[in-house]
């Protein structure tokens, strides 16, 4: 389901608050017509009731109450980002994990740039565990952040690979993983952390194909050249697609995470900014 556009939501949280259309209508400078009308399209993309005729005036049915709990903190955080809108102008250099940047920031950056037209914005890709040069605010996977790192995202692994490499090796348990057909990154490690947590007693040993950058181990995993280990943020758009699957539930929580990192004199206001309205669209849309 697509999301419902801000002013619908940004109505409905102002009738949670006043329990009046007249006042939630003011509050978000609408007439009570089409606030009522914004409720009614909101409640059919929804698919289930939000107000419920209450004497003489309106309450939220049982399950516009949770709706409203949940995407509650997600417009504080956006509201807390917009206040230092006028603040936040000028030019700004993010480093970023080239992985996190293709696959999760990329196709989300264009919302930040309608947002803050006033910052000049400049991604710069940087490879996994390595430290960017001089920056505005960097965007890492670490498993010892430096100090002053602002925690983004927790990390959970789990393999993946093409429906064609599942398909040709029906059946395929983890006990039955060839050792040469596991995709590395950086490092074997994962893989027998991976495969311990599972119980399995493979050794992994030399065998296989490691690589030094993550969207080359997801390209060949697609490719059908093997079985990668991914995460819920850089794999998301690839299994929403069909191009790579989920072959075990199992799941390793990885002993690093991705983290904000500000530069050594502290976030700008165009960093702040960044910084805010990056957490906030993980906390709307989450990690995928």
């Amino acid at each position: 389901m697509n999301i419902p556009p801000l002013a619908a939501l940004e109505t409905l949280e102002a009738l949670a608050r006043t329990g009046s259309i007249h006042q939630a209508a003011a509050q978000v400078n609408l007439s009570a017509s089409a606030c009522s009308h914004k409720i009614k399209a909101l409640e059919a993309r929804l698919g289930f009731r939000l107000i419920q005729p209450a004497g003489r005036g309106i309450t939220l049915t049982a399950e516009g109450r949770r709706y409203v709990a949940a995407v509650r903190p997600a417009l504080e955080q956006l509201r807390d980002a917009h206040r230092g809108h006028g603040a936040a102008r000028g030019e700004l250099l993010v480093a970023v994990t080239s992985g996190f940047a293709a696959t999760w920031l990329a196709p989300r950056i264009r919302r930040f740039v309608n947002l803050y037209p006033e910052i000049a914005l400049t991604l710069s890709s940087t490879p996994s565990g390595v430290m960017a040069p001089t920056c505005d605010l960097q965007i890492a996977y670490a498993r010892r952040p430096p100090k002053g790192a602002e925690p983004l995202l927790e990390v959970h692994f789990f393999p993946v690979c093409s429906p064609d490499f599942l398909y040709t090796n029906a059946g395929l348990t983890p006990e039955r993983i060839a050792p040469d057909h596991l995709l590395h990154l950086e490092s074997r490690e994962d893989w027998r952390l991976w495969l311990a947590s599972a119980g399995c007693a493979l050794d992994p040993g030399d065998a296989g194909i490691t690589f030094t950058g993550l969207l080359a181990m997801y390209a060949a995993a697609e490719a059908g050249a093997g079985i990668g280990l991914g995460d819920a943020v850089t794999s998301a758009h690839a299994l929403s697609t069909g191009r790579l699957v989920k072959p075990f539930d199992q799941i390793l929580t990885a002993d690093g995470g991705y983290w904000i990192i500000p530069p050594p004199g502290g976030l700008t206001a165009p960093g702040r900014a960044f910084a805010d309205w990056l957490r906030a669209e993980m906390a709307h849309a989450g990690p995928r």
